[in-house]
């Protein structure tokens, strides 16, 4: 039997595979989940099943080198979710030497080429102190296996000299090279295969347009009676909610715990003045270890998974910074709200003004509060230009590349 591995850096992200895995092994796939959490968590189980998908972490095979571990699996396709960072260029390395297939498959919407220089002039300020910034577990051992794979004392001293010079092309903005060269690079938009061609340096050969894999099952999602969801999914009595995307990118702009809860104060306090509730669906890597009593006490509901669709469908509005699910509240012409001031002013804006509203002022966020309504057309364009068809068809079309035998 054929096998398929998928890497990732850490456990949680098993959802970015489990939605093709069941198709995968329709095809006569075996399937694993390789992943290095260990690196980043204590306590992290060796090896586990989810939902039928089994998830092994590094610390399984006693080794840190992924050459080996490949050895030892034998699989025949590596998809990875990345493609830009030091790990990357090796499993690319490794997959070659070993005669493997790998695809890349984004799991999000990049970055929009109007906001690079954006973002670019961010994260080198908070980021002061260049490559010592990013010492830690997993970027050591991320090394490892990259200098174990180009052991070239000369290939050592050229990295050197272009990560000094451009830290970001190793991680945010990469610039295509051999190290970078997968089977087929699969990317969720149109936009998004522009920026990978145009912005990046990707060859058109290797970059395709898939769709989002995440939208299948919210274009198939059925609408719930509102008094249905809110009372056995939400579990509010309120009759009037608002819905925050929590971005998950907080970190990079130096928004630590602190600095978001301040933020969720803020925004909550305006919204208790209208008696709406605010319901915040979480990014898969936010820790809220230590939040938990902030919500108890400010009467926040919080989820990592909900039925999103209808979490959208029932809200007065969304609010959100720049997060990709903004792209669902779109698709149901629902007004996305974006808050500018205070802590959030200076965040980068990644989708148009009409498109997405932003309030640089508190003031002018309270006094439009309630001002829900959108411009149907110009987000339809919007989303035709930027993402393409939606036809719930994604998941289908990325299992046929990946098998694919050409």
């Amino acid at each position: 039997m054929n096998k398929i591995l998928y890497f990732d850096n850490w456990d949680k992200g098993y959802r970015n595979f489990l939605r093709l895995d069941l198709g995968f092994k329709e095809k006569g796939f075996e399937t694993l989940l390789l992943h290095t959490s260990s690196l980043i968590f204590d306590d992290v189980e060796k090896e586990k099943e989810i939902d039928g998908l089994k998830l092994k972490d590094i610390s399984f095979y006693k080794t840190k080198r992924i050459k080996k571990v490949f050895k030892y699996e034998k699989p025949d396709i590596v998809i990875i979710l990345n493609l830009s960072f030091l790990i990357d260029r090796a499993i690319v390395k490794i997959c070659k030497d070993l005669n493997i297939k790998i695809f890349h498959l984004s799991h999000g919407k990049l970055i929009p080429k109007d906001s690079i220089s954006v973002v670019k002039s961010i994260v080198e300020k908070e980021n002061k102190f260049g490559l010592l910034s990013k010492i830690s577990k997993k970027n050591v051992f991320a090394a490892f296996n990259y200098f174990s794979e180009y052991p070239n004392p000369i290939h050592f001293f050229k990295f050197i000299n272009k990560a000094i010079k451009n830290p970001m092309e190793y991680t945010l903005f990469p610039r295509f090279s051999d190290e970078l060269e997968v089977n087929k690079s699969l990317v969720y938009y149109p936009s998004d295969y522009e920026i990978m061609i145009n912005e990046f340096g990707f060859p058109e050969h290797m970059v395709e347009v898939v769709g989002n894999p995440e939208l299948d099952n919210f274009f198939h999602a059925k609408i719930l009676d509102r008094d249905f969801f809110l009372k056995n999914h939400l579990n509010i009595e309120s009759n009037k909610y608002v819905a925050y995307f929590d971005d998950g990118l907080a970190l990079i702009y130096g928004w630590d715990t602190s600095k978001w809860l301040s933020f969720l104060e803020d925004l909550n306090e305006v919204l208790i003045k209208e008696n709406l509730k605010l319901i915040v669906k979480l990014h898969p890597r936010r820790d809220i270890t230590d939040c938990v009593s902030f919500f108890e006490a400010n009467n926040i509901k919080y989820f990592y998974d909900i039925d999103f669709k209808n979490l959208i469908n029932h809200s007065l509005f969304v609010i959100s910074h720049f997060s990709s699910v903004i792209i669902y509240a779109l698709l149901l012409n629902k007004i996305v709200k974006s808050p500018r001031w205070g802590l959030s002013e200076g965040l980068e804006e990644k989708y148009p003004e009409g498109i997405v509203t932003y309030y640089y002022n508190k003031l002018d966020f309270e006094q439009k509060l309630l001002n829900v309504d959108v411009n149907e057309e110009s987000i339809k364009n919007y989303l035709f230009d930027s993402i393409g068809k939606v036809d719930g068809n994604a998941i289908p079309k990325i299992i046929n590349i990946i098998t694919s035998n050409d």
